[in-house]
């Protein structure tokens, strides 16, 4: 079960091509997963600025469809994403958002969110000065 402020459960999903995708081997980077088509591919017209936010995004379905693209074909997270709605996570796989959003806009702002709230992503205050 999906949770906010918990890490996302393990789940395995695959790959169109058929290889498989273990969710906690994705640790290191903010995720984002959604299941609307349209979304992704604004997100994509902004891939410059999920690099430059270290974010990896990956779109949901249960059957093969454009890339970047992750299968659930057992439905173990698409249901819990809404219509027009994203899953982010911060670099540790913690869930900060799971729900709808207006635009691609609100999606680089959670990510920019989650980027500010990762306490191993700030200089030590001895570093300051």
């Amino acid at each position: 079960m999906v949770r906010l402020r918990k890490p996302l459960p393990p789940y395995t999903l695959k790959t169109p091509e058929g290889g498989k995708v273990y969710l906690p081997d994705l640790k290191g980077k903010p995720l984002v997963l959604l299941k609307d088509e349209a979304l992704a591919q604004s997100l994509a017209a902004r891939a410059a600025e999920l690099k430059a936010l270290g974010a990896q995004t990956y779109l949901l379905a249960q059957a093969p469809r454009p890339s970047p693209l992750l299968l659930d074909p057992e439905g173990a997270l698409l249901p819990a994403i809404p219509q027009r709605g994203v899953l982010v996570t911060d670099a540790f796989l913690e869930v900060y958002h799971l729900g709808p959003v207006r635009d691609e806009e609100e999606v680089l702002e959670w990510l920019r969110f989650v980027e500010a709230q990762c306490p191993e992503c700030v200089l030590p205050e001895a570093d300051w000065f």
